[in-house]
């Protein structure tokens, strides 16, 4: 084949035309380094979104594959209730009466998701997503500045905690517990604040609050100590509160006209405080223990209020009878929100197998252990008043959910802040490291011979 020449005048700066001969390869077109060059941080960050993506992929086909049923008692009821807001006479688990047994938030959101025709693998899909939103979330939780390679560490740091994963595909409140305990922590500290903005924010918790009612104690302990640290006004909490609690006085006054009795948000707090205050209490066993029984025979024929009061007055009298003892399990139960393994009903044994157990073990040590490592750096890298409220809201939330009953499921919302608290870490250690690696003496001081070129671009973090 003959060269065919085709002259070419590439603009008005280059005084001479330019020879392209074909056949040619298309880099040939271009000048060299016409394309800007990726800095590592911009590098890192295309590979945090599609690990993020990944991520999500992964948690899609998990909930193709698993089976359309629900792995605990407790989902059953979940999915009774949101099924007979669309179908039957509104928030009932029987189909005839309504109820209050269980807080409403997680059914309203189950059955938002069946109103678009969604079942199990819409549930299971639309808590992903919502562990997907968490981890942009954290992302962007940074302490005033851009992360570096953050959603790539965040999104590893959640990765190297399957528990999230796992609890993800499962029908329970806590993957959208946790995402609304970010998001309304995201928002309590976004500055410069407004009326709109502190109304948001409040609504935010109010519906958390709605999904999980001991988060009432954890609000109280976000807006106290982010007061106490100077992050917000007092004027911005008492907008936040009211605005909070005009979503719980909502329900509670739904609950109050139909039932003719003050229940604010649930009638199953009764269970839950004398699960942890009894006279055979074993903390890691929770309400799923054996000492539970005669107080769960001893209410069949009652109703759920009459239920719940008893379950209140049995509790009440264990401690004012025995309060030391019950001083003790409350320390246990305290202790018992950092643990790493808890015993389950003897129907569930088969979902928490033994190696399960131990990988949750394994990765729970692992996060604490790095939370560790952030610790013993303090002198060279003071604590932020971010990480200083995270901190304080992560160990108090001990003693918050400890009035009740302590259980790994109840504590993952939580450990979205010690992911945070180490994702800031492991960046800014990345950061230094990275810039350190460029600005060493081979980069600073190259020979004449094997120097870059004047418009070769620098290298940037």
């Amino acid at each position: 084949m003959p060269w065919l020449q085709v002259q070419i005048l590439l603009g008005p700066l280059q005084e001479q035309p330019a020879t392209l001969q074909f056949p040619m390869r298309l880099r040939d077109l271009f000048q060299a380094r016409s394309f800007p060059r990726k800095s590592p941080g911009g590098i890192l960050e295309i590979a945090g979104v599609l690990l993020l993506l990944l991520y999500l992929l992964a948690g899609v086909i998990y909930s193709d594959i698993l089976p359309r049923t629900a792995q605990f008692s407790d989902a059953e009821e979940y999915l009774q209730l949101s099924y007979n807001l669309l179908h039957g006479p509104g928030f009932s688990l029987d189909g005839v009466h309504l109820t209050a047994s269980r807080p409403p938030g997680y059914a309203f959101f189950l059955s938002t998701i069946r109103a678009m025709g969604g079942g199990f693998f819409g549930f299971r899909v639309a808590q992903f997503l919502l562990l997907s939103g968490t981890i942009f979330l954290l992302y962007r939780l940074g302490s005033g500045r851009r992360m570096f390679a953050g959603l790539l560490i965040v999104t590893g740091l959640v990765i190297c905690y399957p528990i999230l994963f796992y609890i993800s595909a499962t029908i329970y409140p806590q993957t959208l517990a946790g995402f609304l305990f970010i998001l309304a922590l995201t928002l309590t500290l976004v500055t410069p604040r407004g009326l709109v903005l502190n109304l948001v924010t409040g609504f935010s918790y109010g519906t958390l609050i709605l999904v999980v009612p001991t988060f009432l104690f954890t609000m109280a302990v976000v807006f106290g100590t982010a007061r106490f640290l100077k992050m917000i006004r007092w004027r911005d909490v008492l907008l936040m509160a009211l605005a909070a609690s005009f979503v719980i006085g909502a329900w509670t006054l739904r609950n109050a006209v139909l039932f003719h009795r003050f229940v604010p948000i649930a009638s199953n707090s009764g269970v839950n405080f004398l699960a942890g205050n009894n006279e055979n209490v074993v903390v890691y066993e929770g309400s799923a223990a054996d000492a539970m029984q005669p107080y769960y025979y001893a209410t069949e024929n009652l109703d759920e209020f009459q239920t719940d009061s008893y379950y209140w007055r049995v509790a009440l009298s264990y401690i004012q009878e025995h309060p030391w003892r019950a001083l003790v399990n409350y320390l246990e139960r305290v202790l018992n929100f950092f643990n790493t393994m808890n015993a389950y009903a003897t129907q569930n044994n088969e979902e928490f197998s033994a190696w399960k157990q131990i990988v949750m073990a394994i990765s729970y040590a692992l996060l604490l252990a790095l939370l560790g490592w952030r610790l013993t750096d303090i002198k060279r890298f003071p604590l932020t008043p971010r990480e200083k409220l995270f901190l304080i809201v992560y160990v108090l939330s001990a003693f918050t959910s400890a009035i009740f009953l302590t259980r790994i499921r109840l504590r993952l919302p939580f450990d979205y802040l010690v992911i945070a608290i180490t994702a800031w870490n492991l960046s800014r250690r990345l950061e230094i490291w990275m810039t350190k690696r460029v600005s060493a003496p081979a980069f600073q001081t190259p020979s004449k011979e094997h120097s870059n070129p004047p418009d070769s671009p620098a290298l940037q973090i």
